[in-house]
């Protein structure tokens, strides 16, 4: 398994530090041509790798020989970072690359394991991917502390800034990730603690940032011991039906060709969802939706990310699935209107 495209954002073409200008006007093209639909199979993700990377030879080549015909649904990933926001077109470039590479290394690790069912072959293979992906981990952060890049990035960061520190966080989830893969057949894994105070030198304080996804697993269980799912509403219908109301009215938190107000309130104050109920789709940007659900969560017990996605009842504002990873991954603290948002949301209070 090689991690040769996050090899090169470091050390050879796709290093954010010669990247010129001049190239704007066609990754903008890329990035046109790639749309906003998520790959759902390993050959739809390696598709739009190969259209971002067109102008990378070297990598180009080298992605024509990987799984272009994989049909398998992809995996997603086992941990989640709140990740940097990119701020115009270059950085989204490389968020997309980054993302979506992290996600095939992932998923190409999971399909090359199937393979095996040996221990010694498992723990061979799982080491030296582990070892591979410390490696560059250990090197990124090394470049970010010389170039002196420790900080979270904003809006004003540069783009190696920028780049570095994501490329940092995406490798700590794949580490984990495929650790995570064969942790019946390792017998001492990696904590994550001492990854990050050991390995990668990093402060206490930065390892909060990882964290576990629950993922669903089917049990067969009696309906009589099933658990109820709600979100714990604590406050009063009518603030809240006014809170969302005004959201609709000032940043279209919903998309209300598709759903209203009634319908989401409905949901939040449920004791027991069902998937019977009516959809909600949202009409804000994610990193807005994030943002709410975090303010809203004082209202409630349990409005978490997991718990939306466990519901099986929203969708973005591109019609898909509402999946905690799409949270997790979208949470910045100054988000569009914010302002605006919270002097509606202070009415709860």
């Amino acid at each position: 398994m090689e991690i040769k495209i996050l090899n090169s954002i470091l050390f050879k073409e796709l290093m954010p530090w010669t990247f010129d200008a001049k190239g704007t006007k066609a990754i903008n093209e890329k990035i046109k041509k790639v749309g906003s639909k998520e790959p759902t199979t390993e050959a739809e993700l390696v598709q739009q790798l190969q259209i971002l990377l067109a102008d990378c030879s070297d990598l180009s080549k080298w992605l024509t020989k990987q799984n272009t015909k994989g049909t398998s649904t992809l995996k997603n990933h086992c941990y989640a970072i709140d990740f940097p926001a990119y701020s115009d077109a270059v950085s989204k470039f490389y968020n997309a690359v980054i993302s979506l590479e992290t996600l095939r290394v992932y998923n190409a690790f999971n399909t090359k394991m199937q393979k095996y069912s040996k221990k010694v072959d498992i723990v061979y293979h799982t080491t030296i991917a582990l070892k591979n992906i410390k490696a560059l981990t250990v090197n990124t952060v090394k470049e970010i502390k010389e170039r002196g890049f420790e900080e979270v990035p904003t809006e004003q960061s540069t783009l190696p800034h920028f780049v570095l520190q994501l490329l940092r966080q995406h490798l700590t989830i794949l580490f984990f990730d495929i650790q995570e893969l064969s942790k019946a057949s390792i017998e001492s894994p990696t904590s994550i603690e001492d990854f990050y105070l050991l390995d990668l030198n990093l402060p206490k304080a930065q390892i909060s940032e990882l964290q576990k996804v629950e993922i669903e697993t089917e049990k067969a269980e009696k309906p009589t011991t099933k658990e109820k799912l709600s979100f714990g509403f604590k406050e009063t219908e009518a603030k809240l039906k006014l809170v969302i109301t005004q959201l609709n009215n000032q940043v279209e938190f919903l998309n209300e060709e598709k759903c209203t107000s009634d319908h989401l309130v409905t949901i939040l104050t449920s004791k027991a969802l069902t998937t019977k109920m009516h959809k909600v789709y949202f009409g804000c940007e994610t990193v807005q939706l994030r943002y709410i659900i975090d303010k809203l969560s004082a209202s409630f017990n349990n409005l978490t990310p997991t718990a939306l996605e466990k519901s099986s009842l929203f969708y973005t504002k591109t019609n898909k699935l509402l999946k905690a990873q799409n949270l997790y991954s979208n949470k910045i603290e100054s988000p569009k209107n914010q302002s605006t948002i919270d002097n509606i949301i202070n009415q709860m209070k």
